[in-house]
């Protein structure tokens, strides 16, 4: 679902987060309406009854989301995994989705593999669709056409459960799973930031077209987890929305992060600018008290995935920093800015760092 920092005004020029706080964030009371904890987090949590769904809706688009020549098979997986990781991010166990989806014409062979990539993600996640729309986009002439696909997914927690961004505490251990800023080492390629020769490339870009939900891992740190949220605009970026929802702040330390082997041969430059600021990698940021290490690595072994404590929550009052081997602030770190709709728009900025 769409993700603000914190209820508050944005100055000019509004971003998405601050469209969302101006605009679409609704505070007032309904009565006869299921109750939920409101905006701002992956998923909202709605009590039906006995029962607690977590809800989240993503549009997409090709252009901005997938490039214009992706192949709709991969598409189609990562359409629903992306809203399948927001559910993990909840600690929902994935049960049903909604597709909308507009396009300029109809054409049989990208529906056929971008229907064939959605159904096999489907499948192996035992989320099944259950209903949609579909509508032409109108196209002007002398405007190029456009696909856009809008995905609402579903699932189920446990009465009075859900992970959200709020709840870390001072103390707590910040953690990570998998091995992010692998998916912006195929996408800097692609703006022509770096080069990479293959198979370094075909293996950054399989990461970046086919991420993987950690559909086992969320539903595991319910009882571990005090915040959590997916890695998509960006590392640093994601970690400050948990920061400023839970009035906390954090100290991470660049030798902790975890890298995987292709990542190893990069320049540590650029390793950084990946793994700190890049999104897109659909990766699990969450944070757990000290004393759940073993707890949190055992969930994480039972889930077949990768975690790497990565840091600590400190007081509101220190500022967020990356430290290296030697004690020194990476300089990408706190101030890295991650990707934002509407404002890279305006800029045509996607990182900086």
């Amino acid at each position: 679902m769409p993700e603000h920092p914190a209820c508050t005004m944005t100055p000019n020029p509004l971003d998405e987060f601050g469209v969302i706080s101006r605009f679409f964030t609704d505070r007032s009371f309904y009565p006869s309406a299921w109750p939920s904890q409101g905006a701002g987090d992956d998923c909202a949590f709605l009590g039906v009854g006995p029962m607690r769904l977590a809800v989240t809706a993503d549009m997409m688009a090709l252009g901005s989301h997938f490039l214009e020549n992706a192949s709709p098979y991969t598409v189609g997986r990562k359409a629903l995994a992306v809203n399948l990781s927001d559910l993990a991010a909840a600690g929902s166990e994935p049960k049903a989705f909604f597709l909308s989806i507009s396009l300029p014409r109809i054409d049989e062979n990208w529906l056929e593999g971008f229907s064939k990539g959605l159904m096999e993600e489907a499948r192996r996640f035992n989320c099944p669709l259950r209903g949609g729309d579909t509508v032409k986009s109108f196209v002007r002439p002398g405007q190029a056409p456009y696909t856009a696909i809008s995905i609402t997914a579903m699932g189920e927690l446990p009465a009075g459960k859900g992970l959200t961004r709020a709840g870390a505490r001072v103390g707590d251990d910040v953690w990570v799973s998998g091995t992010p800023g692998d998916a912006f080492a195929a996408l800097g390629q692609i703006f022509g930031y770096w080069t990479f020769a293959e198979p370094l490339f075909g293996y950054f870009r399989s990461r970046m077209d086919l991420p993987e939900p950690r559909v086992a891992l969320g539903p595991g740190l319910l009882n571990a987890a005090t915040a959590c949220c997916d890695i998509s605009d960006g590392l640093v970026g994601d970690l400050k929305h948990i920061l400023e929802r839970s009035g906390v702040s954090a100290r991470l330390f660049w030798p902790a992060f975890p890298k995987s082997d292709a990542m190893k041969l990069l320049p540590e430059a650029i390793q950084q600018r990946c793994i700190l600021s890049g999104g897109d990698d659909y990766e699990l940021l969450f944070t757990a008290p000290s004393h759940c290490r073993g707890e949190v690595e055992r969930i994480a072994e039972r889930a077949g995935t990768r975690v790497s404590r990565i840091g600590e929550i400190v007081p509101a009052g220190d500022p967020l920093k990356v430290i290296d081997a030697n004690g020194a602030e990476v300089a990408c770190g706190a101030s890295s800015v991650s990707y934002t709709h509407l404002r890279a728009q305006e800029t045509g900025a996607y990182l900086v760092c």
